[in-house]
């Protein structure tokens, strides 16, 4: 996979908050650990938000998913806090304070979006905007 890359200013993660320290949002490092923590443990949440970054956040997708050199399902973990409530991926130290089996958990569903990603970003790569061809495939069919 080539490198994307976009200037800071189009990232949807940075305008979400994930570079912030702790002071700008008002809560201590221990408060947003605990909320990082809590997150990360309800699976159905964290998948939900999992499932909106990839489809939401293009610009901030395309430039760390496509890094090889980026831990890419710590980012997501972290990208989706920014994206639920604004908690900078300071906060990553929560993941820690899970439970090996929440880690695994955890970790399992955001390597699931990553592999989701991954398709749809080859996708468009080879045939351009693959939902413009789903969607005119699934009208042919439903109409014949």
């Amino acid at each position: 996979m080539k490198k994307i890359w976009h200037p800071w200013h189009k990232w949807e993660c940075y305008k979400a908050g994930f570079y912030s320290s702790f002071a700008d949002i008002g809560e201590t490092k221990d408060e947003c650990q605990e909320r990082y923590r809590i997150f990360l443990s309800d699976l159905q949440l964290f998948g939900d938000v999992l499932s909106k970054v990839i489809t939401e956040w293009k610009f901030s997708c395309e430039h760390f998913l496509s890094d090889q050199s980026r831990n890419k399902i710590a980012w997501l973990g972290q990208a989706s806090m920014a994206y639920h409530a604004g908690i900078p991926a300071e906060a990553r130290g929560g993941y820690k304070l899970l439970t090996d089996k929440q880690q695994y958990r955890a970790d399992k569903l955001a390597k699931k979006y990553l592999e989701i990603w991954n398709q749809k970003y080859s996708n468009i790569m080879m045939f351009g905007n693959i939902v413009g061809i789903q969607m005119t495939y699934l009208t042919k069919c439903q109409t014949n």
